[in-house]
């Protein structure tokens, strides 16, 4: 199970243009070489003990498992998990992480709704569902916190309290949703390879969980490390896992 649930700490690796840039849920965001031709890949989160990587990290996992976004949702299923396509909105509310652990990731509420459930347990319209995001004061961008699309449309894997042990629960590892592309951030454990993803370019903005500058946008340069896959093609994947 220890494995099962480190797939929802986050890390996105994926190339275009002749780099490959390595993300992870530890924030730590480096830069490799690779052949433009070669298909994303995926790679191990390394511990940081920088305050602004502790905010992100949290109490389950020291690395992601590297798995492919099919083997992952397959796994996450098998644990007890939910994949869902659905509309949230936060509610305002919060909850902080281990009061011992200095920086440690707090906690935020969100209601779904239009809830469609493409893998594993139903999960009802109307659920409140907690979002892991940097505790209250830490500057927030696509590092350390999940981002919204606006409307709150979202791609997740649900995790139930008992499978995770956070003091909230059950919790989403997300994916906002602009138009007909999912768009996979920085503060994530999804591994896209083989899949060719596009680079986010939209003019649609993403808002920070639980707050702060938007990132994206008209007049503002792509951010280095968002990509997209078509959402049609995600569902397939998840129906197929």
């Amino acid at each position: 199970m220890e494995a099962i649930v480190r797939t929802r700490h986050w890390m996105l690796a994926a190339t275009g243009a002749a780099v490959a840039v390595v993300l992870a849920v530890v924030a730590i965001v480096a830069l490799r070489g690779a052949n433009s031709d070669t298909p994303p890949a995926s790679s191990s989160a390394s511990s940081s003990a920088s305050a602004a990587s502790a905010t992100a990290e949290s109490n389950l996992a020291e690395s992601c498992t590297g798995a492919t976004l099919k083997s992952q949702l397959a796994e996450s299923v098998r644990g007890g998990a939910s994949v869902i396509v659905a509309t949230g909105a936060l509610t305002g509310k919060s909850a902080t992480g281990d009061p011992a652990a200095a920086g440690a990731a707090a906690f935020y509420a969100m209601t779904l709704q239009s809830v469609q459930t493409l893998r594993g347990p139903a999960i009802a319209p109307g659920s409140t569902v907690w979002i892991t995001g940097p505790a209250p004061g830490t500057p927030a961008n696509p590092e350390y916190s999940a981002l919204l699309a606006p409307g709150g449309r979202l791609l997740a894997i649900v995790w139930p309290k008992a499978a995770t042990h956070y003091p909230v629960g059950p919790t989403l590892q997300l994916a906002p949703i602009v138009g007909a592309d999912v768009v996979f951030t920085p503060y994530g454990c999804w591994d896209l390879t083989g899949l060719q993803p596009g680079h986010y370019q939209a003019s649609t903005p993403l808002r920070p969980v639980p707050g702060g500058a938007n990132f994206g946008g008209e007049h503002q340069a792509a951010e280095n490390g968002i990509y997209t896959l078509p959402l049609a093609a995600v569902e397939q994947i998840a129906a197929s896992a």
